[in-house]
């Protein structure tokens, strides 16, 4: 059984009997002395919202292990070390799934895919991402064909394309299926493209729902707020991984910034409406009645202060919420 993620993370939660999270203590395997294959894992590879870089979190990224085989959710600049740290490697990750293409969610599926081939891997890896998923690989193998050459040494590789699969999500519903995993799509409210700008009308953010044979887990992505989409879409969850922004704290920091006053509203209506409050995360959260809040993609973030983030949530929301750092497994 690969090494133990340990960490320390505040709070206590023993619901969902997938780990037990003790104030001030290591992280409590719940595989240990049970049947492994039975066990529905999630680590958190990157917490930072983008596309702010931070050297306390590292870019969005998630790994979901079921019967102790890993889906990567999300795939951030530096999403190879974060599965190192993590005790996985590039050739463990065989589907990917992308929420939407901006690029601290997208830069590195690409770079992971690269140096598994390059580590020796012939088994296909597939991205599931939105519209523009294929034509980046396209565009990755060129840009890798370089490096495939230079690592040429001897006949039993196989060239890179056979081993480097996307597939575009075509809209709302079944994304992808096997004998683990059920994971279904529906597009979300990060995106509200004015006409004649190059994303409208085919660019795409969509939520991701992972049915597993113990679990159900919804990946929010980025979003504001959307109504009852999110909360339908998320109802009856385990856990329910969404990101969450400090308004203030992001309008205190650009004015304080030199921004101009035109450019400074531009970005705060993108923040209300594009992304979520812990409020707005507290209010979808008690709709969908999810048995666990992660809040994760932290935008601006408080100093290491949690109870500001959960103190908002828990004003809608009366079950447990947990501050998501990198490493942090459930």
């Amino acid at each position: 059984m690969r090494a133990t993620v340990v960490n320390r993370i505040r709070g206590l939660w023993c619901a969902l009997a997938v780990v037990c999270v003790l104030v001030d203590a290591p992280r409590v395997d719940a595989t240990e002395g049970s049947d492994s294959s039975k066990i529905t894992r999630l680590i958190l590879l990157g917490t930072q919202g983008g596309p702010r870089q931070t050297g306390e979190r590292a870019a969005p990224a998630n790994l979901l292990i079921v019967r102790n085989k890993p889906y990567l959710i999300d795939a951030g600049n530096g999403v190879v070390r974060q599965l190192a740290l993590a005790h996985f490697q590039p050739s463990d990750i065989h589907q990917i799934f992308i929420t939407h293409n901006h690029d601290d969610h997208n830069a590195d599926w690409g770079t992971l895919m690269g140096l598994a081939w390059t580590g020796g891997n012939t088994v296909p890896i597939t991205v599931y991402g939105p519209p523009g998923t294929q034509s980046m690989l396209k565009g990755y193998l060129q840009y890798f064909a370089p490096n495939s050459a230079s690592h040429w040494m001897d006949s039993s590789r196989v060239p890179p394309g056979e081993t480097m699969h996307a597939r575009d999500i075509a809209g709302p519903g079944l994304v992808y299926q096997d004998e683990n995993i059920r994971v279904t799509a529906v597009e979300n409210c990060h995106y509200h493209f004015a006409k004649g700008t190059p994303g409208y009308g085919w660019q795409k953010s969509y939520s991701l729902r992972f049915q597993t044979p113990d679990r159900v887990v919804v990946f929010s992505g980025d979003t504001g707020p959307c109504g009852h989409v999110l909360a339908d879409f998320a109802k009856g969850a385990d856990i329910l991984v969404h990101e969450v922004i400090d308004l203030p704290a992001i309008e205190q920091t650009l004015r304080g910034g030199g921004v101009t006053p035109d450019r400074l509203e531009r970005l705060m209506n993108h923040m209300r409406t594009e992304h979520s409050t812990p409020e707005q995360v507290g209010q979808t959260a008690s709709s969908a009645g999810v048995k666990l809040v992660v809040l994760s993609h932290i935008v601006q973030g408080r100093g290491g202060d949690d109870a500001a983030y959960i103190d908002g949530v828990k004003k809608f929301f009366s079950g447990p919420v947990v501050v998501g750092r990198d490493l942090m497994e459930f």
